[in-house]
């Protein structure tokens, strides 16, 4: 019997030398982009929240809410027992409908019409969802129940339907199943 040794060359595994958060970085960098854009996008709009005039919304607000349950009402304060009930900007749906801009708007291979259209029908629906959130908060308010507790609880009620608005609205509208490729 005659054999025949083969001569294999082994694989050396040489040691990886670049840092774990190097390489890290490099595996993830479309996904830390699109967070630096979502971050940037959302601390700007939340900032004119704040800083703009809201008054003739938060008004209105507090007319439609207070006249609901007919409670008394002062601009924007809603008067319930021996409580009161202030709508500030931030209760008027618009830090949802930023948060909904902030992860639209960073999206890779979206037509900016689409862009467009996912937020403008978000808008409608935030801003319209956000009448009744806000009645909830104030009839747990009449009903002695821990408004906050209704307001904090809402408010999770209402981040899943931003995140739900934005994944039908790209997927409809954009028509993308696979999201990996817009991040």
């Amino acid at each position: 019997m005659n054999f025949v040794r083969t001569k294999k060359k082994i694989k050396q595994n040489k040691p990886n030398t670049t840092p774990k958060h190097i390489s890290f970085l490099k595996r993830n960098k479309s996904i830390l982009i699109f967070l630096v854009k979502f971050f940037g996008i959302f601390i700007i709009l939340e900032a004119l929240i704040t800083l703009i005039d809201l008054t003739l919304l938060t008004n209105f607000i507090t007319i439609i809410v207070a006249n609901l349950f007919n409670l008394p009402y002062l601009n924007s304060t809603i008067f319930v027992n021996s409580s009161s009930f202030i709508v500030t900007n931030s209760c008027t749906g618009l830090v949802s409908l930023a948060i909904l801009t902030a992860i639209t708007l960073p999206l890779k291979q979206m037509k900016l019409k689409n862009m467009v259209l996912v937020i403008a029908i978000g808008a409608i629906l935030l801003l319209t969802l956000n009448i009744p959130r806000i009645a909830l908060v104030i009839y747990a308010g009449i009903l002695g129940f821990d408004a906050e507790l209704v307001h904090e609880f809402t408010w999770f009620v209402m981040s899943a339907i931003i995140l739900l608005i934005w994944f039908y609205g790209v997927k409809l509208i954009q028509k993308e199943d696979d999201f990996s490729k817009l991040i």
